[in-house]
């Protein structure tokens, strides 16, 4: 049994405070927005996910007693938030026969139209790249960090954060000539 967490916030958040809340928002909210925003490429969107996962928080307080990381928690949610909303679009666009049309990769989110070459080098990464850059850059996140929120090894994090610069190069370079 985790041992839990020794973090006043944390137990501010469980005990109902709201005081705690509004820290937690203060402390965790911007990154969690940013590395939303990277996952997702929609700000609505992310900020949609944002709002889910702190109203998750304050309907599951009570569980948070054996949270040893707040800031890990919150990041899982955060992931764990995109993937619905990633799945989500999956099957809107599947029902729209977008599919079919060739619109959207089936095993990929649809991309919001980029608007610069960094932007578009992103999104055309693959959704487990982008997801490390996200948690690691936008999210500002360790190595260890996103590990322990992909629930996978510190290596294979980062490689693909490697693997993603190696394409972001690549990509960018192609665009500049």
């Amino acid at each position: 049994m985790p041992r839990g967490s020794d973090d006043p916030l944390v137990a501010g958040l469980v005990a109902g405070r709201e005081e705690a809340l509004a820290a937690a928002y203060e402390q965790f909210a911007g990154r969690l927005l940013a590395a939303a925003w990277g996952m997702l490429g929609s700000r609505e969107e992310a900020e949609d996910a944002v709002q889910e996962v702190f109203l998750n928080l304050v309907r599951s307080r009570s569980s948070l007693a054996e949270v040893e990381s707040l800031q890990g928690y919150l990041f899982t949610a955060i992931r764990h938030a995109a993937v619905r909303r990633w799945q989500r679009r999956r099957r809107d666009c599947a029902s729209a026969d977008l599919v079919a049309a060739g619109n959207v990769a089936a095993s990929d989110p649809p991309r919001a139209e980029p608007s610069g070459r960094l932007e578009r080098a992103l999104r055309a990464l693959p959704a487990e790249q982008r997801e490390v850059v996200a948690l690691k850059i936008d999210g500002g996140l360790t190595f260890a960090e996103t590990a322990a929120v992909l629930g996978m090894s510190i290596n294979t994090v980062a490689s693909r954060y490697r693997y993603a610069l190696e394409k972001l190069r690549q990509r960018l370079g192609e665009e500049r000539t």
